[in-house]
């Protein structure tokens, strides 16, 4: 019987999932008009569909910390695609996504939407227009997420934090709270969540849906006041304080 059940699981998750993704688009559509103000009707959906998103998997997401309520610019470890639908789950934000997702079926337009920011990595004045485009949101009282590993890992260790965006949050004169995100999972058990290597979309989805019991860990760390800091010591700072609650988390468990 127990063999049987995660193939219905998993058909059953995937049937929820779309039509999950079809109730977004049309909200996007609808409701939605490119930014994500703290207290506003897009916030309140936004965190609807993404607390969707996550029951749907059975993710159960666990926070920690004072979530900063003034226009911030969060600084987050990246693990998996997983981790934002989790942090969209908590608070809402506009995300950096590199600009193929704009391109992608009802997901991109979703996005869009959403006020997703796309940057093209690797273009001309990519990262001067992103960092505009997010000291502007900013300045209009969004949330702001950025990854500043610029790719994802296997969640043991933190890369070195690229600081050319931190700048926003100096120039919105916002604070800065950095976020530490962990997958707990036994001693032992390989985590299917990681989005590394020549690991395929689809097959990351399928990997994770197919999991009976799944949790993500916030941290949310004290704010940085960015002003009286230069966007190196901002990348420096919010760096080795989520690698501390990283290194702390591993050795309680």
């Amino acid at each position: 019987m127990k063999h049987h059940f995660k193939p219905v699981r998993i058909s059953w998750r995937l049937l929820l999932l779309t039509l999950h993704v079809f109730n977004g688009f049309i909200l996007a559509v609808c409701f939605l008009r490119d930014k994500i103000h703290p207290d506003t009707l897009a916030a309140r959906l936004s965190l609807w569909w993404h607390k969707g998103i996550c029951n749907i998997f059975g993710v159960k997401i666990k926070t920690s910390g004072d979530i900063n309520q003034v226009p911030t610019l969060f600084v987050v470890n990246h693990i998996s695609w997983f981790d934002i639908p989790a942090l969209g789950s908590t608070v809402p934000v506009h995300f950096l996504s590199k600009d193929e997702v704009n391109s992608w079926p009802v997901i991109g337009l979703i996005a869009k939407k959403a006020g997703t920011l796309f940057i093209k990595r690797g273009a001309r004045g990519a990262a001067e227009q992103s960092l505009s485009e997010i000291t502007n949101s900013l300045k209009n009282g969004s949330h702001v997420i950025i990854f500043p590993e610029g790719t994802t890992t296997d969640g043991t260790s933190v890369k070195r934090f690229h600081s050319r965006l931190f700048q926003a949050a100096i120039d919105a004169a916002v604070p800065v709270q950095a976020v530490a995100l962990t997958y707990p999972h036994p001693e032992g058990v390989h985590p299917k969540a990681p989005f590394i290597g020549d690991t395929q979309f689809l097959e990351s989805t399928l990997d994770m849906i197919s999991e009976k019991n799944m949790e993500v860990s916030l941290n949310f760390l004290a704010a940085i006041d960015s002003q009286g800091h230069s966007r190196d010591e901002l990348a420096t700072i919010t760096h080795n304080k989520i690698l501390l609650s990283i290194t702390n988390n591993k050795t309680l468990n």
